[in-house]
């Protein structure tokens, strides 16, 4: 069942009335959107006009980048591991240097995705 969402929205007695012209088309398009809803056409229409010009409710699908995130860190983990051997065990300067560069880019890939999420979530 809906429940109201703010103080404004709280039921209490409804006398107060204001007439709305409109077409027929326009007249089953908000009943149509209101059972969307599952509410009352009045209530539908109350919500719309009350809630217009408030910042909307972004819902956003984070389980892709979370994944995407944990993938990157396995493969930062992998670089920073091979970087180390290479350290510890006298490293080729070429191979050294790509592998810095490839764990820069990972960590750096990492951040934007951190970042994402944390738009996201806003």
């Amino acid at each position: 069942m809906y429940r109201p969402r703010s103080d404004w929205m709280v039921m209490t007695s409804m006398n107060t009335h204001i007439n709305v012209r409109m077409n027929e088309v326009q007249r089953k398009a908000i009943e149509e959107k209101a059972a969307t809803m599952n509410m009352p056409a009045s209530t539908f229409m109350r919500d719309a006009a009350l809630l217009c010009g408030e910042k909307p409710v972004r819902v956003a699908d984070t389980g892709e980048l979370a994944g995407i995130r944990t993938e990157l860190k396995k493969i930062g983990t992998n670089l920073n591991q091979a970087v180390r051997a290479l350290n510890t065990y006298g490293p080729d300067p070429v191979v050294l240097n790509n592998l810095n560069r490839a764990t820069s880019i990972v960590s750096t890939s990492v951040s934007w995705v951190n970042d994402l999420l944390a738009r996201a979530r806003e």
